[in-house]
């Protein structure tokens, strides 16, 4: 939501492509926009805009960096005199706020997008699909964005951030990463 009154000379317009426009630095390819991470948005009479972002995890060590991005690119936007971005867990951040854009870009990049798992296997169907899977839990093969090929096997949970996971692929014999269901 964006939120300018009419007394200030901020363009809302330019305001929303410079805060849209910030990259995640772990996912260069993604906008906060195609990550769905843009919560809030307001300026009031006096120039001063308000960002509210929602992590797209809890412990996610870029959301200093991408503070600080949003700040420079909102003061980067005429009329504004001032900026405060807040990140916030309420309403929690879901893989569903991924835009079909951001989707594609996360495939282009070799990282499966969240919720694309091979269908064909049955797990428990009692996981919700909004948490990570316990220790020793099942998790459904991903897909593979290289080829797209179901052939595919968990390496680790672990990844190189707390969002992705490490996969192989069988069918082209690539590894992958998967941003995981949260």
């Amino acid at each position: 939501m964006v939120t300018i009154t009419d007394a200030t000379a901020v363009d809302p317009a330019a305001l929303r492509r410079a805060v849209e426009a910030v990259t995640d630095p772990e996912l260069p390819p993604l906008t906060i926009r195609m990550l769905g991470m843009l919560h809030t948005l307001r300026c009031d009479d006096t120039g001063h805009v308000r960002v509210e972002l929602l992590p797209t995890f809890s412990g996610c060590p870029a959301t200093d960096v991408i503070g600080g991005e949003v700040e420079r690119a909102v003061r980067r936007v005429g009329g504004v005199t001032g900026v405060t971005v807040r990140f916030l867990f309420d309403p929690p951040w879901t893989p569903d706020r991924i835009d079909e854009a951001g989707r594609a870009a996360l495939r282009a990049f070799g990282i499966t997008p969240p919720g694309e798992v091979v269908r064909s296997v049955a797990l428990d169907g009692v996981r919700d699909r909004h948490r990570l899977p316990l220790a020793g839990e099942a998790v459904a093969p991903r897909v593979c964005p290289y080829c797209g090929s179901g052939d595919t096997q968990t390496d680790t949970v672990f990844g190189p951030t707390p969002c992705r996971s490490i996969h192989f692929c069988r069918g082209c014999r690539q590894p992958f990463e998967a941003f995981k269901d949260l």
